[in-house]
């Protein structure tokens, strides 16, 4: 079915058109991208990017992604569950003007922070388009100071649930809406400026689509629309069907649920037949206590983000693509948690571990195009506390520490990768303008050493970051995984060695915590972490010694990486020149005694970052609280 009501004459594309169309809307993708970006308030919107701005069809079908420009595919690809949902709604009740802001993640939304607004654009007196934009909040009520809370046990404990409700009527704020979402939330100014710079933004979409149909005429643009998705649908299924038929199964398992459950297996089985998808994770452990939780939506939307890297990054990531892959989980696990549930984890840490046991399914039936296992958003910190100099709460989300990606073929991995949600999406803002924006000092942002899987291709180094407040004390909350099960090697490479995060109190002590959970920071004491670098794709001994000699002078890896894993020897000279006969002899005697599995690490819990670098006098916590951990001195026993 297409979007137009009569049809029945034979519709000629002319290419030329048809490129500008397409572009047109790639450009108002961007246009709105931008638009949100300078105008938002907070460092999570205006420094991170964390936010997804998204056009859709209304297709009778339900809409359908036209385009979106820079976005996280964990934010655009589930924005149809949603749209879908309002429709439902609001019926008839969607006028010129109206937006529509929503959060539920029981209602077709990923969580809670993920604030959606959505305006229908009119073109000639009908619904032709949907103007969207999704972004994380810097806070959304929830029981603690941070948008996302690993403890909460339910949705109840994370925050303000926002049904589909108009926060824009027929083109006037609602005043009443407004007041009610800002009573609510801890920071009112800094939010009420980034729901304006939303509503800004899909404004700005909304005004170059009506112009767009003016120039070209409502029915020509809908049409050029469905030829958008026949392109994708045609692009998508060629890649698709490179893909051999069959049944493949991939196993990986998740750090915590938030409460001290480790180690929770996620099962995929994909099957793929004639190019069309369907991934089942059936088998895969029960919901979390905690937040650790997939939402419907997040369910679905991770389900598609590997197949995006196994395709030509030039083929439109639109519905035509989108609709070849389907996902199902049993209701009650993590992978689809049943409500009331809390889901704040939702699109960081369950969804990661979906898209590790994809990618480890595929390993066996298309060893070129699957990658080496990435961060898991990983040191991920909330900051929040009283500013020492007004005496007002603040609150900031540093992306700054943000872990390696895994390599794939032919290209070894970035550094400051963040997740596979993302895909390289978000951003580091700077340390100066960190600063000078809040109360908190970073006195340490650097590559660290050894901290990647090692192969052909090595995975992007993690990073060592270290915060200190600028008042008497500022909390800090931790997202994401991957210490207990660091990102994986593949096709002989290592697994990444992982990383963790510990607060260094004034007695000298260190608190090490996992990945997600509330500690406590003091005037003086420091948190430090180290993020997770990417797997290794291929075996070490393949690299060329070149490269290695140039990583070796670089400071990315170490002396004793450099000569046992990837069995090189360099001179100690300045430019640790390349011993030829020497690396020669060395990779010969490594080749005869050691033999990789396709996948590495096989067994669940194997990371020991924290356990190989604490001392006596320190303590591990798994998912801390404020409550039952920090409310005493630094330095005393609990």
């Amino acid at each position: 079915m297409t979007n137009i009501e009569n049809n029945e004459a034979k519709f000629e594309i002319d290419p030329v058109t048809f490129s500008v169309i397409r572009s047109r809307f790639e450009a108002i993708g961007e246009e709105m991208t931008l638009a949100l970006e300078l105008t938002a308030w907070s460092s999570l919107l205006s420094l991170a990017r964390d936010y997804s701005c998204m056009i859709y069809d209304a297709h009778p079908d339900g809409p359908r992604q036209i385009s979106m420009a820079e976005c996280l595919p964990i934010h655009c690809n589930s924005i149809r569950t949603l749209l879908i949902e309002v429709i439902k709604t609001f019926k008839d009740d969607i006028f010129d003007g109206d937006v529509i802001m929503v959060n539920d993640p029981y209602g077709g939304n990923t969580h809670l922070p993920d604030v959606v607004t959505a305006t229908p654009v009119f073109v000639d007196g009908k619904i032709s388009f949907w103007s969207v934009a999704r972004g994380h909040q810097l806070d959304i009520g929830a029981m603690e100071a941070s948008s996302i809370v690993p403890s909460a046990t339910t949705i109840y404990q994370e925050g303000l649930i926002i049904p589909p409700v108009k926060i824009v009527e027929k083109g006037k704020i609602r005043d009443d809406m407004m007041r009610l979402y800002l009573a609510n939330i801890r920071y009112p100014e800094s939010m009420q400026g980034d729901m304006q710079a939303q509503l800004g933004s899909i404004g700005v979409a909304r005004k170059q689509l009506i112009l767009l149909c003016e120039k070209y005429g409502r029915d020509m643009v809908l049409r050029y629309v469905d030829e958008l998705m026949d392109y994708a649908d045609r692009r998508s299924m060629e890649d698709l069907k490179k893909i051999p038929n069959g049944t493949y199964e991939g196993l990986t398992w998740a750090d915590n649920d938030g409460r001290g459950r480790t180690d929770i297996p996620i099962k995929a089985k994909v099957t793929v037949n004639d190019g069309n998808i369907h991934i089942d994770y059936s088998g895969s452990g029960p919901q979390s206590a905690g937040s650790a939780n997939c939402t419907y939506a997040v369910m679905q939307a991770a389900s598609t983000v590997p197949f995006l890297c196994y395709m030509d990054s030039d083929i439109p990531q639109n519905h035509g693509m989108l609709k070849h892959i389907t996902a199902e989980a049993e209701l009650g696990t993590i992978c689809l948690a049943e409500f009331p549930a809390a889901t704040g984890q939702s699109t960081q840490g369950p969804s990661e571990r979906l898209q590790v046991a994809i990618n480890i399914a595929m390993a066996e039936a298309i060893p070129d195009k699957v990658p080496a296992g990435s961060p898991h958003c990983a040191n991920i910190t909330n900051f929040n506390g009283i500013h020492p100099e007004t005496g007002v709460p603040w609150a900031c989300m540093t992306f700054s520490g943000g872990g390696g990606q895994g390599a794939t073929k032919n290209t070894d991995g970035w550094p400051l990768w963040y997740s596979l949600s993302a895909l390289g999406g978000l951003t580091c803002g700077s340390t100066e303008q960190m600063e000078m924006m809040y109360p908190i000092v970073i006195e340490q942002m650097e590559v660290e050493v050894d901290s990647q899987g090692c192969g052909q291709w090595i995975g992007g180094p993690g990073i060592r970051t270290r915060f200190s407040p600028v008042g008497d004390v500022m909390e800090s909350m931790t997202i994401g995984e991957g210490y207990r099960n660091p990102p994986y090697g593949v096709y002989g490479g290592t697994m990444s060695p992982g990383g963790g995060v510990y607060v260094g109190h004034l007695d000298g002590s260190r608190t090490f915590t996992s990945a997600a959970g509330q500690t406590l920071v003091r005037k003086g004491e420091k948190l430090n972490s180290v993020s997770p670098g990417g797997g290794g794709w291929g075996n070490p001994l393949d690299r060329d010694p070149e490269k290695v000699r140039q990583n070796l002078r670089d400071g990315i890896i170490g002396e004793d990486i450099t000569k046992n894993i990837f069995g090189v020897i360099c001179k100690d000279d300045f430019e640790r020149t390349l011993d030829r006969e020497a690396t020669e002899k060395r990779r010969r005697e490594l080749a005869e005694r050691i033999n990789r599995p396709l996948v590495e690490p096989t067994s669940p819990g194997i990371g020991e970052w924290a356990e190989i670098r604490m001392k006596e006098g320190d303590r591990y916590i798994e998912n801390p609280t404020l409550s039952e951990h920090f409310n005493y001195a630094a330095g005393e026993k609990a």
